[in-house]
């Protein structure tokens, strides 16, 4: 029989508060510990405020959104765990700040870097967030999931090149004289003219380009937010139904449906739908479907892209650096991206290294957990054991786009005017 993964064990033990559980995990598998890192948000005025390093007016910035709810977390993991003991319980924590674009910031972004002229009040904004950097060299800028979503857009059609402007515009911050900019906000000095520059990092930056069209990460990414079409669409006809919506029988039906017809749980994007739909009202970022909008299907196509978007936080929050910690934040103009990000911010997270595993507790998650055990009352309860458990794991990370894009057409032939 498996034993269950020790991120699972460890997780259930924190999001219960069960001590002997933790002490048994300490005592049978200390050595599987060793590979674990956790993240665990809190206000005990003893935390790390994650915040710390970005500056006092973070939380007042609007347009920068924590993946973490903070505002303090514990930081545990072996190398902070051994410190501690050697320091008399003192130890530090290295971060590293990830900061993710949507496209209209990275595109204001790369207009700013270019020297073009845009609004004035625009370009404060992007100033501000390149002062980050600017004092601390830890906050990192990460391109990627605005290139995933929009490689796609210029793959299909080669003269679509604002990805690749805007690559390089990001590759030219790599050349930049911060010290310079730190003092004079505003003012790009490069380690060479910017135009030279510029055609310098051209040819690397196509060559770039052209990998990520083939790239299988990309195409998982894509074939990820076909899955989450999929579900929303799901969603929206168990929504408008009936007249008077059961959150809990639309939730059922839609663990019915990941299992027998996606073939994977969804926790992440189950979890959202149903905070968002029990919300009072509901939460405006599913307004397209439960207000059953006139283009309602173009919204959702949107929307699923917005979910994956959300997964890739998740993953940044993964990575690491010598045993440090990434604190994901995203960078965004765009209110429907907020409230995404507030409906459920995360409040743990257990990572493992070896495994490449994480387990993510987000808001009201005990909540949550308790109507998904209920949900998977009946027909549901043969298909959780161990092994089947791991089965869907493994076909979330291998989707087919084929299986979900018949999926999709038969839930839009629903939806299509007689």
């Amino acid at each position: 029989m498996l034993r269950p993964p020790i991120s699972d064990v460890l997780y259930f033990a924190l999001l219960h508060g069960d001590l002997a559980a933790l002490d048994a995990i300490g005592k049978e598998r200390p050595e599987d510990m060793i590979h674990l890192r956790t993240i665990l948000c809190t206000n005990e005025p003893g935390a790390v405020d994650i915040n710390l390093g970005l500056g006092p007016g973070l939380a007042e910035n609007e347009q920068i959104i924590s993946f973490f709810e903070g505002p303090r977390a514990y930081f545990m993991s072996a190398g902070a765990s051994l410190q501690a003991y050697l320091t008399g319980g003192k130890s530090n924590v290295l971060f590293d700040y990830s900061l993710s674009f949507d496209s209209n910031f990275a595109e204001k972004m790369r207009a700013v870097v270019s020297g073009e002229n845009i609004q004035e009040i625009e370009r404060k904004r992007v100033i501000e967030i390149l002062m980050l950097k600017a004092y601390n060299p830890r906050v990192q800028f990460d391109l990627m999931p605005f290139l995933i979503e929009n490689v796609r857009l210029s793959r299909d059609n080669p003269q679509n090149i604002r990805p690749l402007n805007t690559l390089i515009a990001f590759r030219m911050l790599d050349y930049l004289n911060w010290e310079r900019f730190r003092e004079s906000p505003g003012t790009f000095v490069f380690s060479k003219p910017a135009e030279t520059l510029r055609s310098e990092l051209l040819e690397d930056a196509k060559a770039f380009m052209q990998k990520l069209y083939s790239n299988g990460f990309i195409a998982q990414q894509e074939a990820k937010s076909i899955f989450n079409q999929a579900l929303l669409l799901r969603f929206a006809t168990l929504w408008h139904r009936d007249s008077k919506p059961d959150y809990k029988l639309i939730m059922r039906e839609l663990f019915i449906y990941s299992v027998k017809k996606l073939g994977a749980i969804p926790l992440t994007e189950l979890q959202l739908i149903w905070r968002g739909m029990t919300s009072s009202p509901v939460a405006p970022f599913f307004g397209p479907v439960t207000g059953k909008s006139r283009d309602m299907l173009k919204a959702i196509r949107g929307m699923a892209w917005d979910m994956v978007l959300l997964r890739l936080l998740e993953q940044a929050a993964t990575a690491t650096q010598n045993g440090s910690f990434f604190i994901p934040y995203f960078v965004t103009n765009d209110g429907r991206w907020r409230e995404l990000l507030q409906l459920s911010p995360v409040k743990m997270m257990v990572i493992d290294d070896r495994e490449h595993r994480v387990q993510v507790a987000r808001q009201n998650e005990k909540e949550f957990r308790a109507i998904f055990i209920e949900c998977l009352e009946g027909e549901l309860r043969s298909c959780m054991t161990p092994e089947m458990i791991e089965k869907r794991r493994l076909a979330a990370k291998n989707l087919q786009p084929d299986a979900l894009r018949a999926l999709i057409a038969q839930e839009e032939a629903l939806w299509a005017t007689p």
